[in-house]
């Protein structure tokens, strides 16, 4: 059985030595090089130099060139700005108070992969798989899965009835000497529970949702974006319950419109499509839910642009006047020089 797996492994480009990925992290760049668009992947292979063979039709070819041909700093580089990233959810939660540097944590959160739970099969209960420093974004990751909603069917070889689980994954981005806690995951009712286990666990102060439909806050924020794009209005109970969505033109930004604006005076602003632009060549587009700061990235992420999405983030929930994005940007890139 040892041979067998031995020479999967290496059959689809996982062996790993003392010079190149753990086996975890060759999974996850396989799978993170996977869902990404193929123009992107032909950006990337620009980059680092990766020979794409013009008979690789299929995007698994495509992956095996760059495992193949990509240096090991290049694999981690990758790795660090888009692993965890990609087309996210994810959920932003403040503190009064800054969190401590890593090192005076790290030992509790290590000790949460202790952990023994009695079922492996619990609904709604967070297994925890991995906690790690990601020296390139100097954040503390601590990586789990959940089940979540499940279906019975009929082993159709047994003729037995099976039930299967959906099984999920998250992150928890800790970032030392901030306010900020950031949750990836898809559900907010596990988004909810993981933002009070973890800094208990840590010995933290209590995070809260950041509420955005809060009427200052909301208009920092809607006046710190590059252009709405959709816009959901809740409408006052004492008025029609319920709520209106209104779309802009292509090319449009919304703000500009006075049917937004006369829609905004009897409602307030539940949901918006928003676009980022840090630079003509390039955009970050995502939904945003106000109530709960829930932020669902559309195109291609990357840390670096989560990562200042972040910031405007704390910046706005903190009372601090906000940067446009555009400025934003060029400060942090200014920082990491």
């Amino acid at each position: 059985m040892t041979n067998f797996l031995e020479h999967l492994r290496v059959g689809i480009g996982l062996e790993a030595s003392g010079s190149d990925l753990s086996e975890k992290e060759a999974f996850r760049l396989r799978n993170t090089l996977m869902i990404m668009p193929i123009q992107v992947l032909y950006l990337l292979a620009n980059k680092y130099g990766v020979e794409i063979p013009p008979e690789a039709v299929g995007i698994h070819e495509i992956v095996d060139s760059f495992l193949d041909e990509l240096s090991l700093e290049a694999k981690k580089e990758i790795l660090s700005q888009y692993g965890d990233a990609g087309r996210v959810s994810s959920f932003v939660f403040v503190t009064k108070e800054k969190t401590p540097d890593i090192q005076s944590i790290l030992s509790k959160a290590k000790a949460l992969l202790d952990i023994k739970p009695e079922s492996d099969l619990w609904e709604s209960y967070p297994y925890y798989d991995e906690v790690e420093i990601d020296h390139a974004t100097m954040t503390l990751r601590i990586r789990f899965h959940y089940l979540l909603g499940a279906f019975s069917y009929i082993d159709e070889s047994t003729r037995t009835p099976k039930v299967f689980r959906n099984y999920w994954r998250g992150v928890v981005v800790y970032r030392p000497n901030r306010k900020i806690l950031e949750i990836r995951v898809k559900h907010r009712s596990m988004a909810t529970k993981m933002s009070a286990r973890i800094p208990t666990y840590l010995g933290l102060e209590p995070f809260y949702s950041i509420n955005l439909m809060d009427e200052r806050l909301n208009k920092k924020f809607v006046d710190w974006i590059s252009s709405l794009n959709s816009a959901t209005i809740e409408l006052p109970l004492s008025d029609v319950s319920g709520s209106i969505i209104i779309t802009a033109r292509k090319g449009m930004d919304l703000r500009t419109a006075e049917k937004y604006h006369q829609e905004l005076k009897h409602g307030r602003l539940r949901h918006g499509h928003v676009t980022i632009k840090p630079d003509d060549d390039h955009k970050i587009n995502f939904h945003i839910y106000f109530r709960n700061c829930h932020i669902k990235y559309t195109l291609l992420t990357s840390e670096t642009d989560i990562e200042y999405v972040i910031n405007a983030l704390e910046n706005i929930s903190g009372g601090a006047m906000v940067e446009r994005a555009e400025k934003l940007l060029t400060e942090y890139f200014g920082k990491q020089a």
